[in-house]
């Protein structure tokens, strides 16, 4: 969730700037001044701090949709099955910038108490870490993920919540309201970095719109699919969302069935975190109040419920409308759900884990057994247990900050309230379960990692580690295996994650601080063989060398370690550091570990392969989908080839893609049989009809300018190209153009296409033509529908063409001069001589002193040169007036002749001239600076 990062300091008005239009031709700049308006004051960088739904300042109040507090009522019980939508693949979506997604602010909710009574004693600490072959070893992949830096990202807010996960072929790492792919062997980048939205486009509505990030990689490698998903928060239709997407094939960068759950009309639903199991995608929540202003209630009342929701899995890896359950589990925080790593699952209807630590008394955990049933009628049910275990309270070290956050201890320059938060009394991403014996006989074990309190002087934090033990009864509560507590010396540790390998071997990772040691990322890990609640050595996967000062102390909400579902060895893991001293301007590093002594199960893998034609051509097809009887699935490439990799076994495969309107395959339906480590192959032949589509376009405007742009009082020439993507040929093909775009007119509406072959392409034979009127707003985009008629029935397509110099109207977001803006020792003369289009001298300077200043840049986007103006309009009164100069590219207040391209002029702007205005050239694809200035120097 993003916040707000704005700072308020005392300042002076000396003239206040609100903003402006950027039109086509003579694009004006209309500037406002005003005495009364607040100043932001001091911008970090990036704009947003996320403290838990909780912005540095009171952000503007969300209109209401309640006249008061709605009381609550428990879990939601609508069964209504949600549709999903199919997306096209990833790969070819356009990435969307998270800084471009409109931000949803909330004050943090109620955060978690404080246990208050000993539950029993803690557990021993393992103060001398052991050898260093009992942790895992570097695999020499070590590559830095979405952060500071990374090409197409900027850091918008605190913290990254950094999240990942591995699968058959690459890593996903989503942070907080960015994701992007990478190859699983080199650290390529494979796509991104995009908002998470992007994923979500082709459903339109909340999960289009929002951007709120809280989000959870998962893996489901009972069906070889990636499982996404983040929250939409004070949605237009229901308050809580859970936008979730399904892989359809192993691909990342593939296509997705996407689902938008109305988690709660009324609540903030808050912290969701999935495991995957056989018969449900399990999401973990805090759920709170929301009050009469729309907001979460930041009060001890706020917290409501610990709730569980479980989504229909087996409709979700089909692409059918799918269910949802939910429960409460009264007032535990801090849970975690089960989430399946091993290729053998759990025994047939075994209920799911949820562990949460006890919120009245340390070291003891609340466990339940949730067991949902979809048919004949939905029902999910609850067994709930105590295990004597869990966490103590970890110190916050500095604590004077509300909410007390500052806990964990950083060097200087950082000091106390620049400390970090420990997110304590939370168990810790992930619960991985594993089963080591079969379906019929499980031998289960989970790993579960959190923050407790550390031994000795200085007080410090530590990491508690538990493997828990079950043997396939759905009933019982697991039991401890074995546990202890990392605390080789008196530096912080926290933000931990765990996971275990196919021989029990287990990796556990961490950030760590203190004092004299710059926050950073480590882990340690131990052999099945080694003594029971020890841990290895220590490994620096990644130093920080740089301290977090202010950035509302937020480090992240969980970071992420799994393993390879392929080869069952290879832990990876994904944290974040500091390059530099900073708020908002942190890194993330993602790297692979194994134990030497584990031998890889990729051998118990086989390959199912084949190639896609068309029936009535012979010509491969791509994009068809192949599914075996397990849910694995694959999809044709470019040259009709498939590929699954699959658990070795027995298998029914069918090929289908009705986004291809391919509706049949020969055969319909082939046995396929990989053995471990071998290949078998089987091909399909598709039929079914013809799909076409929109293709682009081209515009010839050489009845106009020419300059390749739609402007106003033009006659244009447009080509609009169509493509057939279906199964089959399509004839006898005819278009005729409408569009319902104010000041455009259709001349010549109707023309032919060529037949189309399967994946052929191609032009109308002749052009249509479109009149754009003398009146007409350039910015506007034009929408053009074509009617298609053809052999195979009627369609209409969609095209989008935008138009004219200058794009739409922009607008200088609300700002104001103040003694805290950039200061420059001279400015630019007044002549009394507003500058034209012709351009104008620099009149020069000479005017030494203090003159605050503020810039705006914008980008001449016309193909050609284009002359812009700018109107000031000032407030009158003000204790001194001011000036605007115009520079082309940069502006460098040292030089202030250097890049001039035109300024206002005149004398007596805001104390005596109300108004003012001036043009210039821009030369085409320049950008421009606008720079608004004080002209005295108080």
């Amino acid at each position: 969730m993003k916040t707000k990062n704005a700072r308020s300091s005392a300042f002076f008005i000396l003239r206040a700037l609100i903003a402006s239009l950027l039109c086509l031709i003579a694009v004006t700049l209309a500037i406002f001044a005003s005495a009364t308006l607040p100043d932001v004051g001091e911008r970090f960088a990036g704009g947003a701090v996320k403290l838990d739904k909780y912005p540095a300042e009171a952000p503007p109040r969300v209109k209401s949709k309640r006249a008061q507090s709605i009381p609550y009522t428990g879990a939601p019980l609508d069964l209504t099955p949600v549709t999903p939508v199919r997306t096209g693949k990833l790969q070819y979506m356009t990435p969307i910038n998270p800084e471009k997604v409109p931000k949803t602010y909330h004050p943090e909710p109620y955060f978690r108490p404080t246990a208050k009574k000993s539950g029993g004693a803690d557990a021993p600490s393992q103060t001398v870490a052991g050898p260093s072959t009992s942790a895992p070893a570097s695999t020499g992949l070590n590559f830095e993920g979405i952060g500071e830096g990374f090409a197409g990202f900027l850091v918008g807010g605190n913290p990254p919540d950094v999240n990942g996960r591995v699968g058959a072929t690459q890593f996903v790492q989503w942070n907080n309201t960015s994701f992007a792919v990478f190859n699983k062997v080199t650290g390529a980048l494979e796509y991104g970095p995009a908002a998470g939205n992007t994923l979500f486009q082709s459903l339109g509505g909340d999960c289009a719109s929002h951007n709120d990030g809280d989000p959870v990689v998962s893996y489901d490698i009972l069906a070889g699919r990636w499982v996404i998903s983040q929250f939409a928060v004070a949605g237009t239709s229901g308050y809580s969302h859970q936008c979730v997407a399904v892989s359809t094939t192993s691909d990342a960068t593939g296509e997705y069935y996407v689902y938008d759950f109305v988690t709660d009309q009324t609540n903030f639903v808050d912290y969701p975190h999935m495991g995957v199991w056989p018969d449900g995608y399990y999401v973990t929540t805090h759920v709170f109040v929301v009050g009469p202003s729309g907001l979460p209630v930041a009060a001890p009342s706020a917290f409501v419920a610990a709730r569980v929701y479980v989504f229909e899995r087996d409709k979700m890896i089909d692409g059918l409308p799918a269910r949802m359950q939910s429960v409460d589990l009264g007032q535990d925080f801090g849970l975690i759900p089960a989430d399946l790593d091993s290729l053998t699952p759990p025994p047939a209807g075994e209920a799911e884990f949820v562990l949460a630590p006890n919120r009245v008394l340390t070291n003891l955990t609340d466990s339940f057994r949730v067991a949902v049933t979809w048919d004949p009628a939905p029902v999910i049910a609850i067994v709930p247990g105590s295990l004597q275990t869990g966490i103590g309270n970890a110190p916050c070290l500095s604590g004077v900050n509300s909410p007390a956050r500052d806990c964990v201890p950083q060097p200087p320059p950082a000091t106390g309230p620049d400390y970090l938060d420990n997110l304590s009394g939370h168990y810790m991403y992930r619960l991985a379960y594993r089963n080591q014996g079969t379906q019929a006989v499980a031998d289960e074990s989970l790993v579960l990692s959190a923050l407790t309190n550390g031994a000795g002087s200085p007080a410090h934090g530590a990491i508690r580690w538990w493997e828990f033990r079950n043997a396939g009864s759905s009933t019982t509560q697991p039991t401890v295996f074995q546990n202890g507590t990392y605390d080789p010396d008196t530096s912080y540790r926290f933000m931990s994650s765990i996971a275990m390998d196919k021989d029990r071997n287990i990796a556990l990772g961490y950030s760590k601080s203190s004092t004299t040691i710059k926050p950073g990322m480590y882990l340690t890990g131990r052999l099945a063989t080694d003594p029971a609640g020890t841990m290895g050595a220590e490994t620096e996967m990644q130093a920080g060398s740089g301290v977090q000062l202010a950035g509302g102390n937020r480090w992240g909400d969980y970071t992420s370690m799994t393993v390879d579902p392929i080869d069952q060895c290879t832990f990876y893991y994904t944290n974040e550091y500091l390059t530099t001293n900073g708020a908002f301007n942190w890194h993330t590093r993602i790297a692979s570990f194994k134990f030497p002594t584990c031998v890889s199960a990729a051998n118990l893998y086989g390959t199912v392969t084949g190639r896609i034609t068309s029936a009535e051509t012979g010509a491969p097809i791509s994009g068809v989908r192949v599914a075996l009887s397990n849910d694995f699935a694959g999809a044709s490439d470019d040259n009709g080839i498939y590929t699954i990799l699959v658990p070795a076994g027995s298998y029914t495969a069918t090929a289908a893609d009705s986004a291809r309107n391919c509706s049949a395959a020969s055969p319909a339906s082939a046995g396929v049989a990989p053995t471990g480590g071998g290949t078998v192959s089987q091909n399909f032949a598709m039929t079914g009809t013809s799909k076409l589509e929109a293709n682009g376009f081209t515009i010839d405007d050489s009845l106009g300018n020419n300059n390749g742009i739609v402007n106003r009082a033009e006659c244009v020439k447009v080509n609009l190209g169509v493509k057939n993507n279906g199964c089959a040929t399509e004839t006898a093909i005819a278009g005729h153009l409408t569009t319902t775009t104010p000041g455009v007119t259709i001349d010549n509406p109707d023309s032919s296409y060529a037949d189309q072959a399967i994946d052929q392409s191609g032009m109308n034979l002749t052009p249509y033509k479109i009149s754009v009127s003398n009146s007409f707003v350039c910015g506007t985009e034009i929408a053009l529908a074509l009617e298609l008629t053809s052999a195979g029935g009627t369609k209409t397509v969609q095209y989008t063409v935008p138009t004219c110099a200058g794009g739409p109207d922009q607008a200088i977001p609300s700002s104001q001069l103040s003694t805290s803006d950039s200061t420059q020792a001279d400015r630019i003369g007044r002549d009394a001589v507003p500058s034209k289009c012709s351009g104008k001298a620099s009149p020069g300077g000479g005017f030494a002193g203090t003159h605050y200043y503020k810039t705006f840049t914008f980008a001449n986007t016309s193909g050609a040169a284009r002359c812009y103006t700018v109107t000031i309009n000032a407030g009158l009164g003000g204790p001194g007036d001011i000036e605007s100069v115009a520079y082309d590219q940069t502006y460098d207040p040292t030089m202030i002749s250097t890049n001039y391209l035109g300024d206002s002029g005149i004398t007596g702007l805001g104390t005596t001239v109300d108004t003012a205005s001036y043009s210039f050239t821009v030369p085409t694809g320049h950008n421009f600076v606008v720079v608004v200035n004080t002209t005295g120097g108080e």
